[in-house]
């Protein structure tokens, strides 16, 4: 069974924090690194404005929050 993409980045950057954590490079370093090397990959395939909205997007729905419409 092939995993999806969720199970594969997460199983790397769990690989990842790990060796951070062996290096001493703190978990919020990795991250931001992570959130760099997107942005990278993310402008050879995509527009900026497409970029943009989807990182407004997670900004947006940073805080945790209860949507009564989304209960079952």
């Amino acid at each position: 069974m092939t995993a999806s993409p969720y199970e594969l980045v997460s199983r790397h950057v769990a690989a990842l924090l790990e060796d951070g954590a062996r290096a001493a490079i703190p978990p919020e370093t990795i991250a931001g690194t992570l959130i760099t090397e997107a942005v990278r990959v993310l402008k050879r395939h995509r527009t900026l404005d497409d970029i943009r909205s989807e990182l407004m997007f997670v900004i947006d729905n940073l805080e945790e929050r209860d949507y009564e419409f989304m209960r079952p």
